[in-house]
């Protein structure tokens, strides 16, 4: 079983290396700056980067902090490592857990292997890794207290949630959904008035430790008070639930067509093993609820992947225990030594490819990112006092650099739930396409950069109100003329 277990950790860590992109998101360049901003300054919650004067809430400050004092000290390619270590203990995590919990090595290895391809899009600079981290663990003390009842694991759990309002706020409402399978089960249980209940193919367990569990969920609803962010982790999630850039943010819009095939095949197979066996009453409503969720938003997705692999696990184990397949001999064939051989030399050939690979690729480009228009605003403009008018996606690369925004990638920031302004400046951004000129006049605009992708450039190109400051093959720069 060692044999195995090496072979399997070296299979994920590769796996991990390859498939963690060196390309950053947006939301990289502004977390950097945060974080400076913070050690600094402290937090007055207040934004510091934009053209306008607004509150802002630090949702994940901690998180800010440890990604700038990495730049610090070893720059981008820092965070790049630093991404690749946390998705690794991210999959050791999930593979770790789920075989304490249920001991069979080639299910857990199997399904610890696949979540690596689910997660992958995910294995990014943003706070969410961590939180991916603390939510496989959050699942392993709810169940190992349920079977042991051993003060540790509140203990664990109630840490857990205070990391979880520091680091990351949005997903901290996600910490006590996770205990709501438990406590509906423990309620339909207690109406059967049994210990076990077999009703068809569901099992429906009675644990009484599920009433301590409630008092630690319960005492978890005070971490968010200990945190430097004021009443922002008990309004987070509603204020930006009831925004409109729900509407337009990627992530958390309805899963692609590739993502709902991959989420329905997952499904089905968890539903036929639970025909084919017997299926925990707790993890079917999980799972359903999961599935909800990730059908209707792409930020869940990770969520759906790192939580359905122990009910997965529990299923198929149920399943091989009802057949006569012989798993330890089939364990003792992958560790054979062609087995390991060849295994060995995909890996070694896999990692070779990736250093290769991305040996010379950049960080960022300039096809994405307004790298010398920045040289040129701050070379050659009061930079600091200029009103400038940018696009959503290189919001945070401006930022970084220092020079003030119309909008960046923190687009909560932007609408009216969190402002506290009477009109909606991100909603004002999304139809700039239309109301170019009313929003120039509005927000006194003196200065405009674009993207040669956005068609309203030619407009700008051509008109006698604007002078064309800078261009490049990217990007391009104007400046209002003076009435």
């Amino acid at each position: 079983m060692k044999k195995f277990r090496i072979l399997i950790i070296s299979i994920i860590v590769v796996l991990c290396i390859a498939l963690t992109t060196k390309i950053f998101q947006n939301d990289t360049f502004y977390t950097i700056k945060l974080g400076e901003l913070i050690l600094n300054n402290g937090i007055d919650m207040l934004d510091h980067f934009s053209i306008h004067t607004l509150p802002y809430t630090y949702p994940h400050w901690f998180y800010d902090v440890f990604i700038y004092i990495i730049y610090h000290f070893f720059s981008f390619t820092g965070i790049y490592i630093s991404t690749i270590i946390l998705f690794i203990i991210l999959m050791l995590t999930i593979y770790y857990t789920n075989l304490k919990l249920y001991k069979k090595e080639l299910s857990v290895a199997f399904i610890s292997i696949i979540s690596i391809m689910g997660l992958s899009n995910f294995a990014t600079a943003r706070a969410q890794l961590v939180s991916y981290i603390l939510f496989a663990l959050e699942f392993y003390f709810i169940e190992k207290f349920l079977q042991t009842k051993e003060k540790k694991y509140p203990i664990f759990l109630i840490l857990i949630s205070l990391i979880l309002c520091n680091i990351h706020v949005a997903v901290w409402p996600f910490y006590f959904i996770l205990y709501l399978p438990f406590i509906v089960e423990y309620i339909i249980a207690k109406l059967f008035k049994k210990k076990s209940i077999l009703w068809g193919r569901i099992r429906i367990e009675k644990n009484d430790n599920v009433k301590y569990l409630v008092i630690i969920m319960l005492c978890s609803v005070l971490t968010g008070l200990i945190t430097p962010i004021g009443d922002t982790p008990y309004t987070y999630l509603y204020n930006t639930m009831i925004g409109n850039s729900q509407n337009y943010i990627k992530e958390h819009q309805s899963t692609d067509v590739l993502g709902q095939v991959y989420l329905i095949i997952f499904l089905a197979e968890y539903l036929l093993l639970g025909i084919l066996s017997h299926t925990k009453l707790r993890y079917l409503f999980l799972v359903i609820g999961l599935s909800i969720m990730s059908f209707t938003s792409n930020r869940h997705v990770a969520l759906f992947v790192i939580l359905f692999a122990p009910c997965f696990i529990d299923e198929i184990n149920n399943f091989l225990d009802n057949t006569k397949l012989n798993v330890d001999k089939l364990i003792k064939y992958i560790t054979g030594k062609i087995s390991i051989c060849i295994v060995s030399i995909i890996l070694i050939s896999l990692l070779a490819f990736t250093i290769n690979n991305n040996k010379d690729k950049e960080y960022f480009s300039n096809e994405n990112y307004p790298i010398k228009a920045s040289d040129y605003i701050i070379n050659n403009l009061d930079y600091k006092n200029i009103r400038l008018f940018n696009e959503y996606n290189y919001g945070s690369y401006l930022l970084f650099r220092g020079i003030p925004v119309f909008i960046d990638s923190r687009a909560d920031l932007y609408t009216r739930e969190f402002s506290g302004l009477s009109y909606d400046i991100f909603d004002d951004y999304m139809k700039h396409g239309v109301n170019y000129n009313e929003i120039i006049e509005f927000y006194d605009i003196t200065h405009i950069i674009l993207n040669k992708e956005n068609s309203l450039y030619t407009v700008f190109l051509y008109s006698d109100d604007y002078i064309k400051l800078y261009e490049d093959e990217s990007f391009i720069l104007f400046e209002k003329k003076l009435s």
